[in-house]
């Protein structure tokens, strides 16, 4: 066979009149085929064949035959083209295709397909991706080299839809602001919508508070949401090219319960320190909004809102009542919940109070050292006066030498009131100033009001005058003391031994004073002397000085001591004195510092001797006391039998060989008894059966250990004798 060259024609295109030139210099079989081109009624392509290279050779005439209509299907974004593969009029392969895709059935402006469709394709189909939504018709053009046959017709629609629908949720009815619904059930409509030129919507689905997934074909569903709660409702739909649309979710609230009564807290008074912003406050369910609402009896209100926190507490903080008229105030506070529900009310009562007390006292007074009729004591001081009946009085107290001193008290019915405790020690002798204020129980505060007062805790120290320094024994009976003391001031004057006996007397004048003691009761020895002053106020002074009551004779006995009725040796005198005597001033010789003191018994010279008259002495001086002070007894009888005086001593016989007893003396080793003992008698001679009278001692100068001596009035004995 002849080979063929093919050269490909020129891509101009050829009017009728030059192809038929070109047939005529051609040749007959090539004009035919050109004619049948023209005759086409399309832009035609051809490929011409020669047979010979001489320049006037015949050559085939070919064309590409127009593309075939292909199919288009649409899956969202992605368009999948296919068509039948095209060849030229000689049965000869397109080599390629290319597609287009338009906007409408006809006209319109073609767009080059992409992705998968793109640039000259060699099989006979192809996917195009990402296609933007719409519908969209596809051609196909067969491709043989650098020649291309005619467009193919376009296809059927195909809907390219990669967009989701959209949903709305429609809530019947309607939740408040807070997104409440106070009945139940909730009807909540699903609208579903495609974009506009989509597919379709093709079903909603949604799921109440996590159940199963409900899906209701079409573009609606209707969903009822019951009982209170917070309900979650999520919902979708599907278009019919399967695109799903995101999840939504819808929170639904109901409550169809009011809130429980409100406690409700408001102040017992009103006054004019708070009037215009008083405090409310209370409990409630959490997060409800508190309104309370307050009115006087003259039309007047006030309201609030408080929101109640996390814990159920609530404050109002300013409510202003000042516009209110004095006396009761009513309170109101009820609760609504979030969605909307209001709750039962509480309700309260206070006084409103805007009048200020008045007429607040304070008694004068006197703080002394102790309490009387008209002071007070400084460590526990009592501070009193008058106020509005049920006010509690503030009292403060100032002076010098101290910082001042406050207490409070309430005024009882009457208005009295009494600040106790008090203690104004801290402060110096002189003018005190008292400031009192009266608060009612509204808290409004009346005017301070100021006394002033003395405080005096000490009064002048008394003192004697002259007073004794020693008192004998016989003068106890009116002691009379003197001295001086603060003018006004009583004085009680003490006499007290030191074995606790005491004797007093209440002096009489006033800045000099008084006083005679009974000193009778008190022991012989030191005694104390006390004045004390006392104030008018009860301020008391002391002033003490030393005294002595001197010894005195308490008893004497005279006793039988051999045979009765007659002086004889044994009998003795017993002197009984009421303190403790100085041994030496009874006898000279005794001077040991410790008793007993005594004579010695065989001591011949001390004697004892009784006259006719019956008064018995110590022959003095003697050997054994060379002084003494033993005094006389008077034994009320004559003891002598002819008027001798009787001598009672120790003798002894001419040859020495026998002694008599002696007489003698002792002093107990308290100081107290002095026995005086008969010897034998040595000279006289005694009366027998002696009547005994009464005896008397007559005190010599024997003093008590301080030098005081005894009464020198006779001291008489017990009806006693020898």
């Amino acid at each position: 066979m002849t080979a063929i060259q093919t050269r490909p024609a020129r891509r101009s295109v050829l009017t009728p009149t030059a192809r038929l030139r070109h047939v005529l210099r051609r040749g007959w079989a090539a004009l035919a085929a050109l004619l049948l081109a023209a005759t086409g009624g399309a832009t035609a392509f051809a490929y011409w064949q020669a047979t010979s290279t001489a320049p006037d050779g015949l050559a085939v005439a070919d064309t590409l035959l127009q593309g075939s209509t292909p199919s288009a299907q649409a899956a969202q974004a992605n368009v999948t083209v296919a068509w039948t593969s095209s060849t030229t009029a000689g049965g000869r392969a397109a080599s390629g295709y290319s597609v287009r895709r338009y906007s409408a059935a006809t006209g319109g402006t073609p767009v080059a397909a992409t992705g998968g469709c793109a640039g000259t394709l060699v099989a006979a189909s192809c996917t195009e991706g990402s296609v933007p939504d719409g519908t969209w018709y596809y051609t196909v053009t067969p491709v043989l080299g650098n020649w291309s046959g005619p467009e193919s017709s376009r296809s059927a629609a195909a809907l390219a839809d990669a967009t989701a629908p959209t949903v709305s949720a429609a809530v019947s009815p309607t939740p408040n602001a807070a997104g409440y619904n106070s009945i139940s059930p909730v009807a909540v409509t699903l609208t579903a919508q495609d974009n506009p030129g989509g597919s379709g919507v093709a079903s909603v689905s949604y799921s109440l508070d996590g159940a199963q997934q409900v899906t209701a074909p079409g573009a609606n569903a209707a969903v009822s949401v019951a009982g209170d709660g917070t309900h979650q409702l999520a919902y979708s739909a599907t278009d019919a090219s399967g695109n799903l649309a995101p999840s939504q979710s819808l929170t639904v609230k109901i409550d169809t319960q009011a809130p429980g009564t409100p406690s409700l807290v408001v102040p017992s008074y009103v006054n004019v320190a708070n009037a215009s912003k008083v405090t409310v406050s209370g409990t409630a369910e959490p997060a409800s909004t508190v309104t309370v609402t307050a009115s006087d009896g003259a039309g007047h209100s006030a309201r609030q809102t408080a929101p109640a926190q996390s814990n159920g507490s609530w404050t109002i903080g300013n409510l202003d009542l000042s516009g209110f008229t004095d006396g009761t105030v009513t309170f109101s506070a009820a609760a609504q919940d979030a969605a909307g529900n209001v709750g039962p009310a509480a309700s309260a009562t206070a006084i409103k109070d805007t009048v200020a007390p008045a007429g607040t006292t304070i008694a004068p007074l006197v703080v002394s050292s102790a309490a009387t009729a008209s002071s007070t004591p400084a460590a526990s001081a009592t501070v009193s006066g008058a106020a509005e009946a049920g006010a509690t009085v503030s009292l403060s107290i100032s002076g010098a030498g101290g910082s001042p001193v406050s207490g409070n008290a309430k005024a009882d019915s009457s208005g009295a009131w009494s600040v106790v405790g008090l203690n104004l020690t801290s402060f110096a002798d002189g003018q005190l100033t008292y400031a009192a204020y009266a608060t009612d129980a509204a808290g409004n505060a009346g005017q301070a009001v100021t006394q002033t007062g003395t405080k005096k805790t000490s009064t002048a120290t008394p003192t004697f005058t002259n007073p004794p320094a020693t008192i004998m024994g016989n003068k106890v009976s009116s002691v009379p003391l003197a001295g001086t003391a603060e003018a006004g001031a009583s004085v009680a004057v003490t006499a007290r031994d030191d074995a606790g006996q005491s004797a007093s007397a209440t002096a009489s004048g006033s800045a000099t004073w008084s006083a005679t003691l009974d000193l009778s009761l008190l022991n012989s020895g030191p005694i104390t002397f006390t004045a004390k002053a006392t104030d008018a106020y009860g301020n008391t002074a002391s002033a003490s000085v030393g005294s002595r009551i001197g010894p005195k004779v308490k008893s004497v006995a005279v006793n039988n001591g051999a045979t009765a009725g007659t002086a004889d040796a044994g009998d003795n005198i017993v002197i009984t004195f009421s303190e403790a005597m100085k041994p030496s001033s009874i006898c000279s010789a005794w001077t040991a510092t410790a008793g007993p003191w005594a004579t010695s018994g065989t001591t011949s010279d001390f004697t004892v001797q009784i006259t006719s008259a019956g008064a018995l002495t110590v022959a003095s001086p003697t050997t054994a006391c060379p002084s003494g002070g033993f005094g006389t007894v008077s034994l009320g009888a004559n003891y002598s039998n002819n008027s001798q005086t009787l001598v009672f001593k120790q003798t002894t016989s001419a040859n020495g060989s026998k002694s008599t007893a002696a007489s003698r003396a002792s002093l107990s080793a308290d100081g107290t008894v002095l026995t005086i003992t008969l010897g034998d008698l040595s000279t006289g001679t005694a009366a027998k059966s002696v009547t005994a009278g009464t005896a008397t001692y007559q005190p010599g100068p024997a003093t008590d250990t301080a030098s005081v001596g005894l009464p020198s009035d006779p001291a008489t004995a017990s009806g006693s004798g020898f």
